[in-house]
């Protein structure tokens, strides 16, 4: 997000006063050419040689990244029925409410919860960048379970929407804690990534490092992250495990943006696109029947 800020806020003449001491509204730009340093210039000869297989290299990995991203499908889902204001008259955390809706959006794609890492900023620590969030817990399993694999249409029965809500409630909750424990350095994954880095040569990691759960613990099916900013419309990244997808997300005042990515022999970006919009309107609408005035008749 700072980084964000900064790219957005700041011109060209402003870096280019803070590198050289001018001032900003000098309107001097620096010179590209008088900057910038060919650093092939003096290899140009053995780089163009026949025998330097330089060109076959180039065109080889052209070749490869027309195959790696002719491999994948993307789907921008641009949600418009509300955003953070309403979420927040609801009384959640937007992001946590989100990451709950993306929860039962994958859930009710594959039949089951996925490893879900949601990446959380550590910037008060020095050098700190992320910690992981892990969205799947007792919490988030009890409210997809109840909601269900497919819509039940039964939020006009007061008993069952009040159990959805409450679920609702606590897994967002839940998830909540748990970010500000990540925030904190009380996460799980960063302190397992210093174990495994001081394993020194020639030592043999613990055996948790190779047990199957750890593997599967770390196994990151839903990979998300969330940046809101008024200037960015939409952004994104890939999967990270073959069989996953990638879910970048912003959450407006009045909307929210998914950036969903995935291989396309799955074709899962269109359908998690519908079920992530099913899974916000059947959240908003069983919040809105839970605080509708009853009638006295």
């Amino acid at each position: 997000v700072g980084f964000c800020d900064y790219i957005t806020k700041k011109s060209y003449a402003d870096v280019a006063s803070q590198s050289n001491g001018r001032d900003a509204n000098s309107g001097v730009y620096e010179s590209a050419y008088e900057n910038v340093k060919d650093i092939f210039g003096d290899c140009t000869a053995e780089l163009t040689a026949p025998e330097s297989n330089v060109v076959t290299y180039v065109s080889q990995t052209k070749s490869n990244y027309d195959d790696l991203i002719s491999a994948h499908e993307l789907e921008v889902q641009s949600f418009c029925g509300y955003g953070s204001n309403a979420i927040k008259k609801m009384g959640y955390s937007p992001d946590a409410y989100v990451q709950m809706a993306m929860q039962l959006a994958t859930y009710r794609l594959w039949g089951e919860q996925g490893g879900t890492y949601e990446a959380t900023q550590v910037r008060p620590f020095l050098q700190g960048r992320t910690e992981t969030t892990r969205t799947v817990s007792p919490a988030s399993a009890k409210f997809i379970e109840t909601m269900g694999l497919r819509p039940k249409r039964d939020e006009i029965d007061a008993l069952k929407r009040t159990e959805k809500v409450e679920c609702l409630r606590e897994a967002v909750s839940s998830h909540a804690k748990y970010i500000g424990a990540a925030a904190k350095a009380m996460g799980v994954d960063r302190h397992f990534l210093g174990l495994a880095l001081s394993v020194k040569d020639g030592e043999s990691a613990p055996p948790l490092f190779s047990h199957p759960l750890y593997a599967r613990s770390k196994t990151w099916r839903v990979s998300t992250s969330h940046l809101t900013h008024p200037r960015f419309d939409s952004w994104g990244y890939g999967e990270v495990t073959p069989d996953g997808v990638g879910l970048a997300y912003s959450i407006h005042p009045s909307n929210c943006m998914f950036c969903i990515t995935a291989l396309r022999k799955h074709d899962w970006p269109d359908r998690l696109s519908h079920l992530l919009e099913e899974a916000l309107l059947e959240m908003q609408t069983l919040n809105d029947l839970d605080k509708a005035p009853t009638s006295k008749l």
